[in-house]
């Protein structure tokens, strides 16, 4: 509606020509043109066109008032602009001195936003100053013979200084009035307006019933502020608030704040065996990028939450975290965290880029969830980093180093300085159809450690990696002309890989992190890959994509094949479990992965996760996950789905279940209906704990109204 109110200003703005010499820029065409010299007066009658740079004219008939600068159309009339907007009218007229007009019998239609208006009369009483009389607004197709699925009836609406005002104003639903409003004001102008969004209402058995009304702040044109108070009947007012900015494509932030004094106490609600305590609950996330210059730039992700039920409980609403998640997703490319981590990660860094070298210094914070855990916390509380990337040295020689520089904190227990340098020299050499590689890469790290005795102590480690790589490439090219294919390429390449790191003793050593543990190793990778590369021609262009995808690899353990044994009964096993990928894609209907590992030495097959997803085929969307994993105890399948019939309903559903609990951990079956210009949708779903019912119905162009009803189970 905001888009309509700005583009009816624009309509007429342009139609005024802006200027008293405007009309010489015009192209007029009819069938019939008069120019009457003693009164000044140009007629054009049959199929008149005015034709401009933004705009074009149609009517059947016009009269200019040369003198007067007042022009009266007749219609049918219609005025076309270059965005495909148009407004329609019996009758109209403009004066081009005065800057007032009025059309009559109008019908507005904003292409963009799919708007249209209708009204008995549309004036412009002077700059920037508007009515329209018994007009009618939706988004849905506008007929003579039938009303459409919903509208906002006025009697007047005053349009001037960027407001709409609106008189006996109500909402419809075909021919039945629902809710009605002497008054109504909105903005119109392109610029954002403050004022209050659409509410939302809440019930479960946890909050009782609860509304939220958000209220909107446009504070600059780069900046805004939403608040969101939300009541709820059992657990007290929850208020979050969202700010944001944009000043360019590099330079933006959000930061979301949400606070409630808990009225309820905690039943050990995700039944994790942790009775949350506190009444101040509380989360605060925040993103920010900004560029200072083409190579540098600082980013700050900030997540800070009381207690890891608060994620879990109001989950809803816009603020809640999955709509955070994707909000954060659309603005900055990174998301939140899973969250159901044990701990909430804030960071800050600067990072700096140059032709061959990559630099950042930063700092992380770690809020552990756990109760009484946060003081043995470890966390790198300044780092710096740098990457000089692969560049020639000698001949066939090239080389890189890697500097991390990392001080790790934490208020209990030992902390300290950890310096990581890691040079390496890399030879390519070529050896008839194979492409080899030798490479030595050496690792030194320092350590500056404040044990939690109260000692300081300076330690270091050196460790030297050598590493080659030996493959080769077959393939061959397929003609075929078959399932809309032009052409196949099927390559296939062996590899091995060959890594050795000795052993050291590094018992002394702090663990800051798993790498102050790197074990000897020395070991044989040999696997296989295979591409299945597609052609097909589409219009006047190929496309090429990998149809199908097989990798199997295993490795070799020369130390545990020299191992010595300890006992009469145990066994060597220096052959790794051998891992399998297989993957197939088309371009638009199916996805298919199958991974599977398996052990030789009892086991067997110890590992399976199949994804499937099927587009157009009996359903719409199809998605099948299977997951079976020995050694995690983990045996589940989810599946998703959603089929449309006769056009307009769409049934949706999911489930996921834990098959070796014979339970199902959520299912969710649902039916929307897609109207052309409102959409309604019913939900029902189940979770072990609770049941949870929701209707949300959306209004082309002017937002959503959903409830939801939740219930204990037994």
């Amino acid at each position: 509606m905001k888009f309509f109110k700005f583009s009816l200003i624009l309509i007429w703005v342009v139609l005024l020509f802006l200027s008293d010499g405007a009309l010489a820029s015009w192209r007029i065409e009819a069938r019939r043109l008069t120019v009457y010299q003693d009164s000044q007066v140009m007629v054009a009658e049959g199929q008149v066109v005015i034709s401009g740079k933004d705009l074009t004219v149609f009517a059947n008939r016009a009269r200019y008032h040369i003198a007067s600068k007042k022009l009266y159309l007749w219609g049918p009339v219609k005025i076309l602009t270059p965005h495909g907007d148009w407004i329609k009218g019996r009758w109209a007229f403009i004066n081009l001195r005065s800057g007032e007009g009025e059309i009559r019998g109008a019908h507005l239609f904003i292409k963009k936003d799919r708007v249209h208006v209708k009204a008995k009369r549309m004036k412009q009483l002077g700059e920037r100053k508007y009515v329209a009389y018994e007009a009618v607004i939706t988004t849905c197709e506008l007929t003579c013979k039938e009303s459409p699925p919903w509208s906002f009836h006025a009697r007047k609406v005053e349009i001037s200084e960027g407001q709409a005002r609106g008189r006996m104003v109500s909402f419809w639903v075909k021919r039945l009035p629902l809710v009605f409003s002497p008054f109504a004001t909105l903005a119109v102008k392109r610029e954002r307006k403050s004022g209050v969004l659409f509410p939302r209402l809440a019930q479960g058995s946890r909050t009782g019933f609860g509304l939220e009304v958000p209220v909107f702040l446009a504070l600059h044109d780069s900046f805004d502020l939403t608040l969101y108070p939300f009541y709820t009947g059992r657990r007290g007012l929850l208020f979050g608030t969202e700010g944001r900015y944009r000043l360019s494509d590099y330079n933006r932030g959000i930061i979301r704040y949400r606070y409630l004094r808990d009225r309820l106490e905690d039943d050990d609600y995700n039944n994790d065996g942790i009775i949350r305590e506190n009444r101040t609950r509380y989360w605060l996330t925040a993103k920010l990028d900004h560029r200072i210059s083409p190579q540098t730039d600082i980013h700050l992700d900030l997540d800070l939450l009381s207690d890891r039920d608060f994620l879990e409980e109001f989950e809803g609403g816009d603020l809640g975290f999955s709509k955070s998640h994707q909000s954060y997703l659309d603005w900055f490319g990174r998301g939140l965290e899973e969250k159901n981590q044990t701990y909430r990660t804030s960071r800050f860094w600067l990072s700096h880029r140059r032709t061959n070298t990559y630099f950042e210094l930063g700092s992380t914070y770690h809020d552990n969830m756990l109760p009484g855990k946060q003081a043995e916390t470890l966390f790198p509380l300044g780092r710096l980093f740098v990457f000089s990337v692969t560049r020639p040295l000698i001949g066939p020689f090239t080389f890189d180093v890697g500097l991390d520089t990392t001080y790790w904190y934490r208020e209990e227990g030992s902390r300290g300085l950890r310096a990581d340098l890691s040079p390496e020299v890399i030879l390519n050499f070529p050896l008839g159809p194979t492409e080899n590689a030798l490479s030595y890469r050496l690792l030194y790290t320092y350590y500056r450690v404040d044990w939690d005795n109260g000692t300081e102590e300076s330690l270091y480690r050196t460790l030297y990696e050598i590493s080659a790589r030996s493959s080769l490439e077959f393939y061959r090219v397929y003609y075929l002309r078959k399932f809309g294919l032009s052409g196949l390429r099927h390559s296939l390449r062996p590899y091995v890989f060959y890594f050795y790191r000795p052993p050291e003793n590094q018992k002394d050593l702090p663990v800051f992190v798993s790498e102050d543990r790197l074990p000897p190793a020395h070991y044989l990778e040999y696997g296989l890959l295979q591409f299945f590369t597609a052609k097909k021609r589409e219009a006047n262009t190929l496309k090429y994509w990998d149809f199908a995808r097989i990798k199997v690899f295993q490795r070799y353990d020369f130390r545990e094949a020299a191992r010595k044994l300890t006992a009469a009964d145990e066994e060597r096993r220096p052959f790794s479990n051998l891992f399998s990928e297989f993957e197939i894609r088309t371009l638009s209907r199916l996805t298919l992965r199958y991974d599977l590992v398996y052990n030789f030495y009892g086991l067997g097959l110890s590992k399976q996760e199949l994804s499937l997803s099927v587009n157009h085929l009996l359903l719409d969307h199809f998605s099948f996950n299977f997951q079976r994993d020995k050694l995690r105890n983990i045996k589940q399948f989810s599946l998703s789905g959603n089929k449309t019939l006769w056009q307009k309903f769409v049934f949706h559903g999911r489930v996921s279940r834990n098959l070796l609990r014979s339970e199902t951990s959520y299912a969710e079956l649902g039916l929307t209906y897609r109207g052309s210009c409102f959409s309604v949708d019913f939900t029902l779903g189940r979770t072990p704990e609770e049941t949870r019912f929701s209707v949300w119905v959306n209004l082309l162009g002017l937002g959503g109204y959903g409830r939801s009803f939740s219930q204990e189970n037994p």
